[in-house]
């Protein structure tokens, strides 16, 4: 890699290279930074992560594609001297030096992110579930779910990791053609409860019905994930977007009307509208990661508002005397189902916290235990009332 003041062909050229991934959704922040490092480094092409197959990286560089590795990938930090190794993710803005003699193309530097889409994976056997890294630089996540089967338990979860990712949640129910009208209110009255704050559209990516008012988060310079299970319908959304048939998709079961499972991979596709669009597999599970707290109250934004206001600082809101957020159950104010939702999360989120740290696990050890002899005390009260 040499170092040189480029004149005004080679800052023509450049502009090439970078306009040529405009067709990946490329935004102005990340052209402008491209520009910068491009016009000290004349030995690396610019370009975008569009798939992930094990250790290597398939990169779309305009009219040349890479597939590269990232063994010393880096961050590409604005000081020079600044070393941060990074593993790479679909949607990564990056710079590759080619090596055309070995066939060794090497993913030097990853440009900052300014999303990062992710899920804890389940344990597997002995082993700890570690962070999987969905997608990055996204600005929009459709979460979809199913008009003929809401899982709203899975719906939490996904708003969850969608916050904590910097990106702003869209709630996709699709299958809208498969369900009546008493369904399909159903279906809208109970996200009334869950997506606090976020939009629901109602599509079906087979009539296409609905789907126009996805375009507004569709548009040049913008990325779109899409995330939800497995047979609610992403691929025939993906179809439909794109205008064509690019992902195969199941046929539906009669017995519950889900799709079969199709998607294999997580991969970057250019739409026609001039947006990118993130399409990932079926997750089965979705975990959440250390320090997402804030995501947490974000999507249960109703509880948050009686959290500290309970007559006891060291409160479990397991019945005790002067609760808030007992109280706001009682009252109708809050659902309890969806406390116990928050709940559940937070101890996930805790346990990922202090499982490194002895002392951190054993004061949260302690603190589970007393939230455990709290339910007993509040089981033996109620059952001696109901006597």
């Amino acid at each position: 890699m040499s170092n040189s003041d480029p004149d005004g062909s080679s800052v023509s050229s450049i502009n090439k290279q970078i306009d040529q991934l405009t067709q990946f959704g490329l935004d102005d922040d990340s052209r402008a930074r491209f520009c910068r490092i491009l016009s000290s480094n004349d030995g690396l092409v610019p370009g975008r992560i569009g798939r992930v197959d094990g250790i290597s990286n398939y990169v779309h560089c305009g009219d040349v594609d890479y597939r590269a590795v990232s063994t010393f990938a880096r961050i590409a930090h604005d000081a020079d001297f600044e070393i941060e190794p990074v593993q790479p993710t679909v949607g990564d803005w990056v710079l590759v030096h080619p090596d055309f003699q070995t066939e060794r193309h090497e993913i030097e530097l990853v440009l900052p992110r300014k999303s990062l889409l992710k899920r804890k994976r389940a344990m597997r056997g002995d082993e700890e579930g570690d962070n999987q890294l969905l997608a990055a630089n996204i600005e929009t996540v459709f979460i979809a779910q199913s008009a003929s089967y809401l899982n709203s338990s899975r719906l939490e979860r996904e708003l969850a990791v969608v916050w904590d990712s910097g990106a702003c949640p869209v709630v996709v129910l699709t299958k809208s053609d498969i369900v009546g009208q008493d369904e399909m209110d159903e279906a809208l009255d109970e996200l009334l409860t869950i997506a606090l704050d976020v939009e629901v559209i109602p599509v079906s990516g087979i009539t296409g019905t609905g789907t126009d008012a996805l375009q507004q988060f569709l548009q040049p310079g913008q990325t779109v994930a899409l995330l939800g299970a497995s047979g609610v319908g992403k691929s025939t959304l993906v179809n439909h977007l794109m205008g064509e048939e690019v992902m195969d998709t199941g046929e539906i079961r009669e017995s519950d009307t889900r799709g079969r499972h199709t998607t294999t991979t997580r991969q970057l596709l250019s739409l026609p509208s001039g947006a990118a669009l993130i399409d990932t597999p079926g997750i089965r599970s979705i975990g959440l990661s250390s320090g997402s707290e804030k995501a947490l109250l974000k999507t249960f934004s109703e509880v948050e508002k009686y959290l500290g206001q309970c007559r006891f600082r060291d409160c479990a809101h397991s019945g005790e005397l002067g609760c808030a957020i007992g109280d706001a159950i009682e009252s109708g104010e809050l659902i309890a189902e969806r406390f116990e939702s928050y709940k559940q999360m937070l101890r996930e989120i805790e346990f990922e916290q202090t499982k490194n740290d002895p002392a951190l696990k054993t004061a949260h050890q302690m603190r589970m235990k007393k939230i455990a002899r709290s339910h007993r005390q509040r089981s033996k009260l109620d059952k001696k009332q109901q006597r």
